[in-house]
């Protein structure tokens, strides 16, 4: 009688074991020789050509000479209509390429060799309004020449078009969030972004007083996080759109990690 009397709290506390050795883990981190291919531009947006993709971002140490790249959008033709790097000789730059032009811009708050400090990425493309980007919420490039990107597919952690058959500046560093909106974020958004990471607004449908406002929220076409408690091949799409990428790794790992933006 003893026994079964205290074997509630002995299954309670042997579930309380189990619940405190699960890990939710908030970002991956790429060591080289690995990438996200998620889909075409064109497949993904809604009514508008305006974009900004965003990133959570930290870096680390570098074990090639090519500058990592962050993300590349390539044309099956090769021609790299929007792609961002590291230096890899540069701790505190930024290499962007638009329509194959290459620009590199030193920014003294980046410090890639710091793995735990992160910050958000916004690029900001149309084909009417031309690239503006932003690291954290400065602006660091600002180009009105037009760019259009339909036609090619996002590779996140590589320079990489469609077909493979240009490949390589694999990404060294973490990956905290990752988010496609199709619209032109404001100047006010950017900021609050910056400064609240686990928010993406200061109001969502309505304000403090209870008005209700247009928002900029449906345009929220691709929302990957990495709060996962196991790895996995599939990067599910947060978003109301479905748009899942897929991780590949053939020539070196990608690993969970409990570092994320705070």
């Amino acid at each position: 009688m003893k026994l079964f009397k205290y074997l509630p709290f002995i299954l309670f506390f042997s579930c309380i074991d189990l619940i405190t050795q699960t890990t939710i883990y908030n970002s991956l981190y790429f060591e080289g020789g690995a990438w996200i291919e998620i889909d075409t531009i064109d497949n993904m947006k809604l009514d508008s050509n305006d974009f900004t993709l965003q990133f959570w971002v930290s870096g680390s140490d570098v074990h090639a000479e090519d500058g990592p790249a962050l993300f590349s959008l390539i044309d099956l033709q090769k021609k790299v209509k929007l792609a961002l790097f590291r230096d890899s000789g540069q701790q505190s730059a930024i290499v962007t390429i638009i329509n194959s032009v290459e620009t590199l811009t030193t920014i003294n708050e980046i410090d890639w060799s710091n793995p735990d400090k992160f910050y958000l990425i916004s690029i900001l493309f149309s084909d009417n309004r031309g690239v503006r980007a932003y690291l954290n919420e400065n602006i660091f490039l600002n180009i009105t020449e037009p760019m259009i990107a339909d036609d090619t597919k996002l590779m996140i952690g590589i320079q990489a078009n469609e077909d493979l058959s240009m490949m390589g500046n694999y990404w060294y560093g973490y990956i905290d969030e990752i988010r496609l909106w199709n619209t032109w974020l404001a100047d006010s958004t950017i900021q609050f972004q910056s400064n609240h990471p686990n928010k993406f607004g200061e109001h969502y449908r309505y304000t403090e007083d209870g008005v209700e406002i247009d928002t900029y929220l449906d345009s929220l076409i691709g929302l990957w996080r990495f709060n996962l408690e196991e790895a996995s091949a599939i990067m599910v799409d947060e978003s109301d759109y479905g748009h899942h990428g897929e991780i590949f790794t053939p020539y070196n790992t990608v690993k969970l990690s409990e570092k994320g933006a705070k």
